[in-house]
């Protein structure tokens, strides 16, 4: 089990970033250490955290029967994070930045570029995401291992983005844009609109804990958007309800987290019956 899903999974992400914070900088007052996972056949680690003092170094990721699935590495310039490699399916994503602002971030299999997204900003709050996938079959495969959409979108939103694409096969590269509503330091909404076809716009809600994983960035678009939270929200989403119309179609569906904690800190979460536990450091 390389991860597991909020979305959420979209998954993802969401603090708002002060004017003395630059993005690619994640240095939480609580740094994980390992996560374990229980979805009910027994507790087992599932990810171990290096750290270098204040700068996460690599994270390995390990199935059920405790064999490594992959590991990442993080790579800095100017202690800013540049660069997120998972070597073992040759996946690599490169962030750049404006400034204090994160612009973009690049995604790369085998050294060929498939997924690209800008980041846009009102002010200091993320405001939007243009995103453009050159390759529709990696960028929106819902069953690879190294999808970047996995966490923020969800598998049935993946799957119904696939279908628009079937209906329109000569379509090789597909763009849309994410959009985000703030209520106060958490995204609120998030609304992403690909032509006249799909449409989906979830509604979060959150707890008064801290968020752990608040300026973290991976090697999915999931890791920097959601990641196991949100990943520019203070907080952490305890529930989304997801409103989504596809071709006409439309359904609603919701999603309730539950935690404990350590601190102001997550100890647990809980989501479709599986528990994550959280060690720090």
């Amino acid at each position: 089990m390389k991860k597991t899903t909020l979305f959420m999974t979209l998954l993802l992400s969401t603090i708002v970033i002060s004017s003395c914070n630059k993005d690619g900088v994640y240095n939480p007052k609580e740094k994980i250490d390992k996560i374990y996972v229980d979805s009910g056949s027994g507790k087992y680690l599932s990810e171990d955290w290096t750290w270098n003092n204040k700068q996460l170094k690599t994270i390995n990721y390990y199935e059920s029967d405790g064999t490594i699935d992959h590991s990442e590495t993080f790579t800095y310039n100017d202690n800013r994070l540049s660069q997120v490699d998972n070597h073992e399916d040759g996946e690599t994503v490169k962030y750049t930045y404006d400034k204090r602002r994160l612009q973009q971030a690049s995604f790369y299999t085998n050294n060929v570029l498939y997924m690209t997204c800008l980041f846009e900003y009102e002010g200091n709050k993320l405001s939007n995401i243009n995103v453009t996938i050159t390759d529709a079959d990696k960028g929106l495969n819902t069953k690879g291992l190294a999808n970047p959409l996995k966490y923020v979108l969800p598998k049935q939103s993946l799957q119904s983005i696939e279908n628009v694409l079937k209906e329109n096969p000569t379509r090789g590269s597909v763009s849309f844009e994410i959009d985000f509503a703030w209520d106060g330091n958490n995204i609120s909404e998030m609304g992403i609109e690909m032509d006249d076809e799909y449409e989906m716009l979830y509604v979060f809600e959150y707890d008064n804990k801290l968020n752990p994983f608040r300026n973290f960035l991976g090697s999915d678009l999931e890791e920097t958007l959601s990641g196991h939270g949100v990943y520019k929200s203070k907080n952490n989403v305890v529930s989304y309800t997801l409103i989504e119309a596809i071709m006409g179609y439309s359904f609603t569906e919701s999603q309730y987290i539950s935690y404990t904690y350590d601190g102001r800190f997550p100890a647990t979460r809980t989501a479709d019956n599986v528990i994550e536990y959280f060690e720090y450091e």
